[in-house]
């Protein structure tokens, strides 16, 4: 998936749904949907847990470069073979893990706004 730097979402909640949106620098529409609560909540759920994985693959990433100086009699070829069956692994696992997250979300949360929309980049 291409990035989309300089652009920004906007978020809102229209028609008793949330608006998404996805709108480039020069304000040209990329992206948009309307999503139930609970469908909102579930993506709310997946983009977090994915950027967990993102923030932890980056810091194992930092060590391992770190151990690397310390220990370059090691082969690497082991070692990413070992990392690409643990990752499959665990993916599999997270998907059925994925659709119980929408039920678990607390629904004090939401908002009453009316079609007020939050804009981020």
């Amino acid at each position: 998936m291409p990035g989309h730097e300089g652009g920004r979402w906007d978020v809102g909640t229209k028609d008793d749904a949330v608006y998404l949106e996805r709108v480039s620098e020069s304000d040209e529409r990329l992206f948009d949907d309307l999503l139930a609560a609970d469908e909102a909540r579930e993506l709310s759920g997946l983009l977090t847990k994915y950027a967990d994985k993102l923030d932890k693959s980056k810091d194992a990433g930092k060590s391992k470069d770190s151990d690397k100086s310390e220990d370059s009699g090691k082969s690497d070829d082991s070692d990413k073979s070992e990392d690409s069956d643990e990752s499959d692994k665990s993916d599999d696992s997270d998907k059925s893990e994925d659709s119980d997250k929408a039920d678990d979300s607390d629904e004090s949360d939401e908002s009453e706004d009316g079609d007020e929309q939050e804009k981020s980049s």
